[in-house]
């Protein structure tokens, strides 16, 4: 009997992770304890400050504090607060949909951030200049909206669909020639500064133009945001930026991410992190030198070079958790467009990676090692495919 594992594995995928993540979802809100545990409830309390008490009074722990413990209903410890260390240029998306009732405020929250996701997943897909055949082009997008990190950024109530869009957006533009694109695309990114400084200071030295539309979307946006909260609330999301940095209580967690710092936590649990967190700074340091130096000798960027400053950047990150391993779409598109004309299942790689970080994240053993084994394969399969995919290779038909 012939058995076609591919559609086997394709429509086991296709169903299996969408319903899955379904459920879980369902479990989340209908948990009070999980739902006022995650991530949202700091967007929340933002969102509501701003429009009862101001939006300059947005970063404002004290006051993050109180309009979080009217969401749980009990008081807590000032240390257990949920800080709000993102951008004020997001704040008005926040204030959008932080109305009266907090689960209805996270499934708004939800629609709109899975709007952002089918927009970036649309940007992947144009980036790969129709490289693929219909078909093939509907499978990596639809590996790309069902994105495991993109769904646990989702279930948080994170705005790492921000992210990817401005990633998407940045090769888009970087692929396509249109400069101006992949510069305002990486100043989106800007809602996680410490991930789009590494991938456009290179840009400073050579495509020069991109890097000045990254200044200008970037200056654009910080004028916003002073209009928008004023000197006073400048300070105060500087102020938790420094707090986020030094790793020091209020759900920082430093040992549960996924980036250099985390790894060094987790195998030298007896260090005190604050003597492996200059390391953790110093690599980062040194990875974004190190990219402007390499990517200022490159002939010209491709998926290649793309995707490794993605992985340099995501590894050496100061502040790294689940959520953010979104971007790693882009170096996975990467592969699926290098593999394209040799692998007939190019496409589905975003599935096949999903399927091994869910099903890692739900084992201990592999929860925090299957992301970096992703990340040393696709560094490796970047630049060495031939090597690691054979030729017209499948999952093809097997003969049973």
């Amino acid at each position: 009997m012939r058995i076609d594992l591919r559609r086997v594995f394709l429509a086991v995928s296709l169903i299996a992770l969408p319903v899955s993540y379904l459920l879980l979802y369902v479990r989340v809100l209908t948990d009070p304890v999980q739902a006022t545990g995650a991530d949202f409830i700091a967007f929340y309390a933002a969102g509501r400050i701003a429009r009862q008490e101001g939006p300059a009074r947005a970063y404002d722990l004290a006051l993050q504090q109180d309009y979080e413990e009217r969401v749980v209903g009990f008081e807590i410890e000032a240390e257990d607060t949920f800080p709000f260390p993102h951008p004020p240029f997001i704040l008005p998306l926040v204030q959008a949909v932080a109305g009266e009732h907090y689960l209805l405020s996270f499934l708004a929250w939800s629609g709109m951030m899975g709007i952002l996701l089918i927009l970036a997943a649309l940007a992947l897909l144009k980036s790969t200049g129709g490289r693929f055949a219909a078909a093939d082009g509907r499978l990596l997008a639809a590996g790309s909206l069902l994105f495991f990190p993109a769904f646990v950024s989702l279930v948080n109530g994170q705005d790492s669909a921000l992210l990817l869009l401005g990633g998407s957006l940045w090769v888009w533009g970087l692929f396509s020639g249109r400069d101006g694109l992949a510069g305002l695309g990486l100043a989106l990114m800007t809602v996680r500064p410490h991930l789009a400084l590494p991938l456009a200071l290179p840009f400073a030295f050579r495509r020069r133009k991109v890097f000045w539309w990254f200044a200008a979307g970037g200056g654009a946006l910080a004028l916003f945001s002073l209009a928008y909260v004023g000197p006073e609330g400048i300070a105060g999301f500087t102020r938790l930026l420094f707090l986020s940095g030094s790793g020091e209580a209020y759900h920082i967690n430093e040992n549960k991410m996924v980036n250099l710092l985390g790894l060094l936590l987790r195998l030298f649990p007896a260090l005190s992190p604050a003597l492996l967190r200059p390391i953790g700074w110093l690599a980062y340091a040194a990875a974004t030198v190190g990219l402007c130096l390499w990517l200022r000798r490159c002939d010209g960027w491709g998926w290649r070079e793309a995707g490794t400053a993605v992985l340099l950047a995501l590894f050496t990150a100061p502040h790294l958790h689940f959520h953010d391993l979104v971007l790693l779409l882009i170096p996975l598109t990467g592969l699926s467009v290098l593999l394209a004309a040799e692998w007939r299942d190019a496409a589905a790689l975003p599935l096949m990676a999903s399927l091994a970080l869910l099903f890692g994240y739900f084992a201990p053993v592999l929860q925090y090692s299957l992301p970096y084994a992703l990340m040393l394969i696709l560094a490796l399969g970047l630049w060495f495919p031939d090597r690691i995919f054979r030729k017209n290779k499948s999952l093809a038909e097997t003969d049973l």
